[in-house]
């Protein structure tokens, strides 16, 4: 993926930063701390602005291809080739870096697409029904 270093590196400042908190109930030094907090929230804010800076684009190539799934019932195969798809397209492995969630709920929800889950009593994997657009709300 092509924003995979900064979505590691963001994820690593996110650590670095509640290990820096914990530390803090501790130590004394809190204003040295508080200004390493700061250094690495502005570290992250520039990281997280440069791996979304292109978010508006990918989200219009996959409303295009999902435009085409609209009201079909997706099993898991059709699900899983959607979640390749949308991760290849927006370059990273979570729609939002600091939240651990990555897969095809968390993305559908992000991207703020209506769908339904069906039940499949067969196969045990329920199918996927995307219903329509909301207004994509990028960060």
């Amino acid at each position: 993926m092509r924003n995979e270093k900064l979505e590691k590196s963001i994820i690593r400042i996110d650590n670095d930063i509640v290990s820096i908190n914990v530390a803090k109930k501790y130590l004394s030094n809190r204003d040295e701390i508080n200004e390493v907090i700061a250094s690495l929230n502005n570290k992250r804010q520039l990281l997280a602005n440069e791996i979304y800076s292109e978010d508006h684009l990918s989200y219009s190539e996959c409303r295009e291809i999902i435009k085409e799934m609209l009201g079909k019932e997706l099993a898991q195969e059709e699900q899983s080739q959607l979640l390749e798809l949308i991760k290849e397209k927006f370059g990273r492995q979570s729609p939002n870096v600091s939240k651990k969630s990555n897969g095809l709920n968390a993305w559908l929800k992000e991207l703020n697409i209506e769908f339904s889950w069906i039940e499949d009593e067969v196969t045990g994997w329920n199918k996927l029904i995307i219903t329509g657009f909301g207004a994509y709300k990028q960060k």
